[in-house]
């Protein structure tokens, strides 16, 4: 296949509309079709126009870094997969049999490991600052994307998360070759990609390849209250979280940003999608941190036919929030419309307000209606004028219940419209969102995803900001109602669920309904023949839906991989 025809059928993967199977909840079977190594999650989700469905195995063992004895997480892909040759679950492998990565069809075709050298002489999800050093192995590869640069040949992308509380993070750009029909891995025309132009990534999570060919990927970056970021405690000597005996403040370290510049980091840059051109070029690559998309903790993006049209998963959890100061919240559903096809550098952001469904809030058949606030339009070059204004931010400018930051009076002055200017609504999106009546209730809203106009929003557990008994968390104090259930206010349910909306024309979401919804046992675990935890999902082209766990052994006795048709 010729490099042009095989661009074009990779975009039509993407963006052909093929309408799904549209069953509620309990009426579609999902099949199980992958496990992973013990202790490792699901991730890399995607594909190519040749139908290779790439899956990585994050963290295997649960370990974040990696060092000597550590099990590597793997890159790789399903060779020969044949999804209608799958019609039942593949078994569970027995204790002794979960090293690697076991498919119901096809094989798994390891093409790196954590820790593995390159030909640039760096290590395969090695972290390196500024200056070159190596600071840390991340053993959390997450998205995957494939640039073809011929018809056996590309360029495999990976974001890495970084390593638990460390959230400077790194890209790898894999060299591929499509040999006797099996792609390999190029070891020697390898490389990290250089990440000092857009100041380094914070948490670098899920993605998608975009129609246009680019990869974008998503700094999920957990940072609720930006006025913790200069707090002396989160800087010092001590870096153990307050959970852990120590005196951080707040779970992502942000000193760990500082360390990989070697000067102050400021948070403003932090928190965005990245976009990396020229991805097919041998050297050439180069990255723009989209601001006019938003910070907050952006898990992937969910891109509609019109080019234009894009959905945010917002994923945090206020289970982080510190007992103290209100470092945490649920999260927030984001709608970006661009102002001209294919260009992510201008637009509008919109955040939703979620109206549930009458009835006794169970998640196995209660929906929602939504409508959108507006928000603000904005660009990059003026929305990365006001990131510069706090470049100068210190731990000396720090005083306790003060901040040197955007304040919370600002974003009601912007939420009143009588802020100066619009900075509130991208810098501090989600307390913005929450200011101006946007629902913020989301508990690890994690992977959304498209096919034509059907979209699929995960998330992970219905529980905290979720449960109705929890309670409704004021965004700007961190007080607690447990008399208001909030706008999402269901019965628990640990296993998570997937939701599923069919637009109209003009791609505008306004109903939310459950489509598969895990189970918790009697013993408290979930289910071993449904989902558990959705992370990572994937919508094809046909309307299959894969959906991708991050459960760990107290839920699953592994993390897999399922179908739904």
């Amino acid at each position: 296949m010729k490099l042009k025809s095989y661009l074009r059928a990779s975009v039509a993967l993407g963006a052909m509309f093929c309408a799904p199977f549209t069953a509620s909840a309990g009426e579609v079977t999902p099949i199980r079709i992958a496990t992973m190594p013990a202790g490792a999650e699901v991730t890399g989700l995607s594909t190519n126009a040749l139908g290779d469905l790439f899956i990585n195995a994050q963290h295997p063992g649960g370990k974040n870094a990696y060092e000597e004895g550590v099990s590597p997480a793997l890159l790789g892909y399903v060779h020969g997969f044949d999804a209608a040759a799958v019609s039942q679950s593949m078994s569970i492998p027995a204790e002794d049999m979960r090293s690697g990565v076991s498919v119901a069809s096809g094989e798994y075709v390891t093409l790196g490991r954590a820790g593995e050298t390159l030909g640039s002489g760096q290590v395969l999800g090695g972290v390196y600052n500024v200056a070159g050093d190596l600071m840390y192995t991340s053993n959390a590869p997450d998205f995957n994307g494939f640039v073809p640069t011929g018809a056996n040949s590309a360029y495999l992308y990976t974001g890495w998360e970084g390593a638990g509380r460390n959230g400077a993070s790194a890209v790898s750009k894999l060299a591929l070759l499509r040999v006797a029909g099996k792609w390999q891995a190029d070891l020697a025309a390898s490389s990290m990609v250089d990440l000092e132009s857009i100041a380094g990534g914070a948490v670098l999570c899920s993605g998608v390849i975009t129609p246009w060919g680019t990869p974008l990927l998503a700094e999920e970056y957990f940072f609720y209250n930006t006025a913790m970021w200069n707090h002396p405690n989160n800087h010092d000597a001590d870096e153990k979280a307050g959970f852990r005996g120590g005196n951080d403040n707040t779970y992502i370290k942000p000193k760990n940003m500082s360390d990989y510049l070697g000067r102050m980091a400021n948070p403003y840059r932090y928190g965005y999608m990245i976009e990396i051109n020229n991805a097919a070029s041998a050297d050439g690559e180069t990255l723009v941190k989209h601001y006019a998309t938003g910070r907050m903790s952006h898990e992937t993006a969910a891109i509609m036919p019109d080019n234009r049209t894009i959905y945010f998963s917002d994923d945090d959890s206020a289970t982080y929030a510190d007992k103290t100061y209100n470092t945490a919240s649920g999260g927030v559903f984001f709608k970006f419309i661009a102002d001209a096809k294919g260009d992510l550098s201008a637009g509008t952001l919109y955040a939703a307000k979620m109206t549930q469904d009458a009835g006794n809030g169970d998640p196995r058949t209660t929906g929602f209606d939504i409508t959108w606030i507006e928000l603000g339009h904005g660009n990059n070059a003026e929305i990365e004028g006001w990131i510069a204004e706090y470049d100068g931010v210190t731990v000396a400018d720090y005083v306790d219940g003060q901040t040197s930051y955007i304040s919370d009076d600002e974003i009601r002055a912007y939420a009143a419209g009588t802020a100066k200017d619009g900075r509130a609504a991208f810098l501090e999106a989600r307390r913005t969102a929450a200011a101006m009546g946007a629902t913020n209730e989301w508990d690890k809203l994690e992977g959304v995803t498209s096919t034509g106009n059907t979209v699929y929003v995960a998330a992970s557990a219905v529980k905290y900001t979720m449960d109705k008994s929890w309670g409704k968390k004021d965004w700007s104090t961190g007080v607690i109602d447990t008399a208001d259930g909030g706008d999402i206010a269901l019965n628990a349910e640990g296993c998570g669920i997937t939701y599923i909306s069919e637009t109209g024309d003009d791609f505008n979401i306004t109903r939310l309904d459950p489509y598969v919804v895990g189970q918790t046992d009697s013993e408290g675990r979930c289910e071993a023949n449904l989902p558990a935890n959705p992370d990572n999902i994937l919508a094809l082209a046909d309307g299959t839906l894969m959906i991708g766990e991050d459960s760990g052994k107290k839920r699953h006795d592994v993390d897999m991989l399922w179908m739904v048709r």
